[in-house]
């Protein structure tokens, strides 16, 4: 078909010839605006020479899809379905100018070359040039039409309209639900933008024509290199091949055919057809919402007839089992034995469409959330239901019924102002980890709201059907959702594991159990005394006492609450001399929940100066779900960045309430503070022989003044029980020199029946103290020199000081003669708190977990490393060893590098490897 003026293309359409009729005053602005855009949008083949044709021929072949797409009454003047004139314009002038932002517009070239840094040669086709134009093309052309309303013949009251349409095509269907929801008005009538742009949209999509491919585009990919050419190779090859043998058959099934020779462009052909099935479904879905329906198209699978002679072409990559798939992400093996995940699942889907719904909706329709459970123990039923968002029919066939197709993955279902909670699409699927059937009643909120057209339907695993009958009902928008529990399911257990899972309600959820009706907090709940001690409450006195605090920042809300004694009127967490009060706590109650818009998760919290799981616990609730990324099941958080900060801010909300503890106790002091926080480390809470990465700068930089160190002043001329204490925080503890010895490593002594006996842990400052004064003495150190316990804050400036090492020193003891002491030693003039320059060479996982540390030391026997404790070992740094280590490291070999360490350690008991032959 000739390519022909523009204007005289348009005028042959019966599209135009209607509108000629309906309202001719707009059959001019349309040939004004045609005539208007038409010499911008031919200038589209300078920027993307790849491309299929874009300009107004392009514009003019979706005009005549148009009458294809819709019912012939929409251009009978006098038919009830007859489009207006204000609607028929904005059908056409859409047509041509969705493309419109794909190109440079007259006088903007100079602005453009500045913000985009343009090239001076070659410009046109500069990839910046190119990139910004195609990715902000939807935007641009609504601003043009907006800016040259006039000089177009755009009236202006259409210029917002239009836009909307023009943009339709780059939506989702979800997106076009939102921005389409309100209406328009023009020639006093009421205009559905939504039906329009949808009957664009499908008319653009069904666009495959004879001249959609311009002269010697074929040639010109063919010839150039890169990705680009040969994707655009493909796409060009595609049209050609299927050509103008597209139509739309009288009942308004779609019919494709083509001959292709390339495999790759035949398989290009049938994804697209697929793209456009999805569409077309959607499409026809909003149509079917309208007041009055207009689509000849129907939803239904295109027939096709794509050949490729000579060869047999099957559409068969991986294969799946639906019936498979489905098992599986409704089974046991995802959600695992948790009878009350399933109905969490239900009632994150429900408070999702609340949460969705209230975002989208103006504070005069005055919305109000509801979700409403129901455990019916004579029914074995259980029901969640909503006043949210709903669902259409579209939406239940494309997202609902379709496993793993998340409407939280289209971009304008999330966005920069609203975080969904859904995420993978696999939700609804574990109801049937514990029921048989599940019965579903849901209508939208998107249509009218006069509207209470609902469906009714019904899903089972027991018969998988590969259809589903909807049945219309009166309901107003929301879901209802009843499960029919399995046989074999006791009804109470799922009841306890859902109180369990559902932490508060981020919208009103009330729960009713036959008859009785409770509502759940909307806040994260306290914690009681009741809820710490349980029975042991009557424990309760003057002297034995409940701290409890609740805050929030930053959509993160925390309660806490801990156990703790008055002695002399100072607060302490010890029972007695050797128990801290995590003796007397409930089990249950020893740590800190976390949740997620009131749905229990696994999110670690960040490092605190004192152990709260051993005197008390916590709640946190995080309010926002944005940038959390789940496990399949939503048990489990999977650590990143987001959530490393969400533990921080909960972490900075405990030690906000410790600081209040505190300071109404009397002890907002570094001595009392060190002293509180070493006896909530009784009874086993502290671990110091493991890497401490980042946690000093971590508490360096959010709780300096609780992260206290008591120091031991080594004197010749005193002993330990007599030299000076100094008890700092972080500040004072930065600005001090001096040097630290520390003994983490377990000393045995020799016993009368032939066997060792450990030294305790508490006793063991005494030797440090000795060999301290030892080394002082023996190498006439100057400057401080102090000893510090054996906990994980003498861990941190050990592992902060990057030229740390260790010494070994034998000491004379009564009974026992000579005792070989493996002692620690850092200087607080060192101490660097970025973890990539503490010469840690590998932290690993496997046969042995822990760090490997690169360091400077000289060991009796002249062994090139040093385990220090379980999960530290130390490597002489140029050593043999050293070299196969970091070799493995960089590589990262970890496993390999752990199963080493795990026959060093084998080596240290006196069993050496003959894996270690040449390493050592």
């Amino acid at each position: 078909m000739d390519v022909r003026d523009p204007v005289d293309e348009l005028e042959s359409t019966p599209v135009f010839a209607c509108l000629l009729r309906v309202n001719p005053d707009y059959a001019e602005r349309a040939r004004r605006f045609v005539r208007g855009v038409a010499p911008i949008l031919a200038s589209t083949q300078r920027h993307f020479p790849y491309y299929t044709r874009h300009d107004a021929h392009h514009g003019f072949q979706v005009v005549r899809r148009l009458e294809d797409v819709m019912v012939a009454d929409c251009l009978e003047a006098d038919a009830s379905q007859c489009l207006g004139g204000a609607e028929l314009f904005l059908l056409i002038a859409a047509a041509y100018a969705h493309d419109l932002g794909m190109t440079v517009f007259p006088g903007e070239h100079q602005a453009l070359a500045t913000s985009l840094k343009l090239p001076a040669e070659e410009w046109e086709t500069s990839p910046a040039l190119t990139e910004y134009l195609r990715r902000e093309h939807s935007k641009r052309g609504g601003h043009y039409i907006h800016q040259n309303a006039e000089s177009l013949g755009l009236p202006e009251n259409l210029v917002a309209p239009l836009d909307l349409i023009m943009r339709s095509h780059n939506m989702s269907l979800s997106q076009l639900d939102v921005e389409g929801r309100t209406p328009y008005a023009a020639e006093g009538r009421k205009l559905d933008i939504r039906q329009l742009a949808a009957i664009l949209c499908t008319a653009d999509a069904l666009e495959f024509s004879a001249t959609r491919v311009l002269d010697g585009v074929i040639e010109l990919t063919r010839q150039s290199a890169g990705i680009a050419a040969q994707i655009s190779y493909r796409e060009n090859r595609k049209h050609v091949c299927i050509c103008d043998s597209l139509a739309i058959a009288d009942e308004g099934h779609v019919i494709v055919s083509g001959t292709f020779s390339e495999g790759d462009v035949l398989a290009l052909a049938h994804r697209t057809l697929d793209e456009i099935e999805g569409w077309v479904r959607g499409y026809c879905e909003v149509d079917r919402q309208s007041k009055v329906p207009r689509f000849r198209i129907r939803a239904e699978p295109f027939t096709r007839r794509l050949e490729m002679p000579g060869a047999r072409f099957e559409r068969l990559g991986v294969r799946m089992s639906k019936r498979a798939v489905i098992d599986l992400v409704a089974s046991k093996a995802v959600w695992g034995e948790n009878k009350g995940a399933p109905v969490r699942e239900l009632i994150q889907n429900a408070v999702e469409a609340c949460r969705y719904r209230q975002y989208h909706s103006s504070p005069a329709a005055n919305y109000l959330p509801q979700v409403m459970v129901v455990f019916d123990r004579a029914a074995h039923t259980v029901s969640v239901s909503d006043n949210g968002c709903g669902m259409s029919q579209r939406t239940i066939l494309d997202n609902f019924l379709s496993v793993a197709s998340s409407r939280a993955k289209e971009p304008s279902y999330a966005s920069d102002q609203y975080a969904p909670i859904a995420r993978f699409g696999t939700g609804f699927w574990s109801v049937f980890s514990i029921g048989k059937r599940a019965e579903i009643l849901t209508a939208p909120f998107e249509g009218n709201a006069d509207d209470r057209a609902g469906l009714r339907f019904e899903v089972s695993l027991e018969e998988l059907k590969d259809y589903t009958v909807f049945q219309e009902c009166d309901l107003a928008p929301g879901t209802n959702v009843t499960l029919h529990l399995s046989s074999d399911i006791v009804i109470d257990d799922v009841l306890e594991e859902f109180r369990r899972l559902v932490v508060c309600a981020a919208v009103p959820i009330s729960v009713e159990v036959d008859g009785m009706v409770e509502n759940l907090q909307g806040s994260v709940p306290a914690l009681r005394a009741i809820d710490l001690l349980g029975p042991r409450i009557g424990l309760l006195n003057e002297s034995f006492r409940i701290f409890d605090f609740r805050s929030d920042a930053d959509d993160v809300e925390v309660s806490m609450a801990f156990a703790y004694r008055t002695i002399g009127g100072r607060p302490t967490f010890r029972q007695n001399e050797y128990t801290s009060v995590i003796g007397l706590l409930e089990h249950a109650f020893r740590q800190t929940r976390v949740s997620v818009c009131g749905f229990g998760v696994g999110l670690r919290i960040s490092h605190t100066c004192f152990e709260l799981s051993r005197v008390g616990a916590a709640n946190a609730n995080v309010k926002s779900p944005r940038g959390i990324e789940y496990v399949l099941d939503r048990g489990q958080v999977q650590e990143n960045s987001i959530s490393i900060a969400i533990g921080q801010r909960i972490a900075d909300l405990v030690h906000e309430g410790y600081r209040v503890f505190l300071r109404e106790n009397g002890a907002y002091d570094a001595e009392s503070i060190c002293r509180l926080n070493e006896e909530s480390e009784l009874s086993g809470g502290n671990v110091y022989d493991t890497y401490v990465g980042e946690e000093l700068a971590e508490a360096a930089q959010r709780y300096p003044d609780l992260l206290c160190f008591r120091l031991y002043e080594v004197e010749q001329s005193k002993v330990l029980s007599s030299c000076l204490v100094r008890t700092v925080d972080w500040h004072e503890l930065k600005s001090m020199q001096g040097t630290c010895f520390l003994l983490q490593t377990p000393i045995e002594l020799p016993a009368p029946d032939g066997l060792s006996r450990a030294i305790h842990p508490e006793h063991m400052l005494t030797f440090a103290y000795a060999v301290a004064a030892t080394i002082k003495k023996d190498e006439s150190i100057e400057g401080k020199v102090y000893v510090l316990t054996a906990d994980r804050r003498a861990s941190m400036l050990f592992d902060a000081d990057p030229l740390s090492t260790v010494q070994v020193v034998e000491l004379p003891l009564d009974h026992v003669g000579r005792c070989r002491l493996v002692t620690q030693r850092c200087n607080l003039g060192n101490l660097v708190l970025d973890p990539s320059q503490h010469r840690i060479i590998a932290k690993v996982q496997g046969q042995w977990t822990g760090a490997v540390y690169e360091r400077t030391f000289h060991l009796p026997g002249g062994k090139p490393y040093l385990l220090l404790g379980r999960h530290r070992v130390l490597i002489q740094s140029g050593s043999r060893l050293h070299g196969v280590v970091s070799d493995l490291a960089g590589l990262k070999r970890f496993s390999k590098l752990a199963e080493l360490v795990d026959d060093l350690r084998k080596d240290a008991e006196g069993f050496t490897p003959a894996t270690l032959k040449d390493v050592l």
